[in-house]
């Protein structure tokens, strides 16, 4: 405990000393950009040549929405420290931020000279690459960055958007459900679904689960039967605890088996079952149930395409809510 006590009391003189060491990241961790600023102005004006000090204080003024000053800072830290490729790498957002791009790029590439395997550096000129249309240098850095990093979010999107621009269907398909498989939450995931969705794959669904638009991996049952997939049975799960969380909410489950409506009435009576067992503490009245012996047919893009065996939910509005 003594010595917990001592460090405790060792980074505090730190960080009220000024030291940029300990004090830029303080400061930045914790949102408190003003109280930093403060502090490392008074450090920098001391010593001039502290590229610590100048780099957080541009990271400050970059966080507070201030890019003029905040790159006039970052410039100097990268002056001071040549070899620091996050320096330089920070430079480039700041002149993203300034809407230079041309000075954003290129600060980009001198970071990566500095140190070839910055993946910030080679994500965000990627993403500059991606904005100016230049879809094939983009897509080449995105590999890059995740042969780094290869659950890297931002990389695994767009590397999928680009091979959708680029209308290679088969890649793409496989890189949406990479994407969705390690990121299934979240605006990204609803838009990665709808493009899967707009490319004939069905694998992933969106729906509009009560306030949300929820993504939900679709519910798969093995030939003729009522078994479904794992992956299905987690989909559910977030139905369930969407209903926990919001007591007014209710789903319509809509079955569909091309050619075997009573198959179609037995998948979606399990879906409902496999809900209440799992939280009985569920009104079943909140789970009305429809069926029918035809496929479905889902409209993407200006076209039709037909799910012989699928699963629909629908939120019910609340007057319309059975008792």
């Amino acid at each position: 405990m003594r010595f917990i006590f001592v460090l405790g009391q060792m980074f505090l003189i730190l960080l009220l000393s000024g030291c940029a060491q300990f004090a830029g990241p303080y400061y930045l961790n914790h949102g408190e950009f003003e109280d930093g600023i403060s502090v490392l102005s008074e450090e920098l004006r001391k010593d001039p040549e502290d590229a610590t000090a100048a780099y957080y204080l541009g990271r400050y003024y970059l966080a507070l929405g201030e890019p003029e000053q905040a790159v006039s800072f970052l410039q100097v830290a990268a002056k001071l420290e040549p070899d620091n490729s996050d320096y330089r790498f920070w430079v480039g957002v700041a002149c993203w931020a300034l809407d230079d791009f041309k000075e954003e790029q290129e600060n980009y590439k001198r970071a990566l000279s500095i140190d070839g395997d910055n993946i910030s550096a080679n994500l965000y000129l990627a993403h500059s690459y991606l904005d100016e249309g230049k879809l094939d240098q983009a897509l080449a850095l995105y590999d890059k960055v995740l042969k780094m990093d290869t659950y890297n979010p931002q990389a695994l999107y767009n590397r999928a958007d680009i091979l959708t621009r680029q209308g290679k269907r088969d890649s793409a398909l496989k890189e949406w459900k990479a994407f969705l498989e390690y990121y299934p939450d979240g605006s990204l995931a609803v838009y990665g679904t709808e493009q899967l969705n707009r490319l004939g794959d069905f694998t992933y669904r969106n729906f509009i689960l009560g306030n949300r638009n929820v993504t939900l991996r679709a519910i798969r049952f093995r030939q003729g039967s009522t078994k479904s997939d794992l992956e299905g049975n987690l989909s559910l799960r977030v139905l369930s605890a969407i209903m926990e969380s919001d007591k007014d909410s209710a789903f319509h489950i809509v079955s569909y088996c091309k050619g075997d409506a009573a198959l179609a009435e037995e998948r979606a009576k399990k879906i409902k079952a496999h809900i209440l067992n799992a939280h009985p503490g569920i009104d079943s009245g909140r789970l009305p149930l429809s069926w029918f012996g035809v496929p479905e047919k889902v409209k993407r893009k200006g076209q039709t395409y037909s799910l012989d065996d699928s699963i629909r939910f629908i939120t019910v509005l609340k007057q319309e809510n059975p008792s």
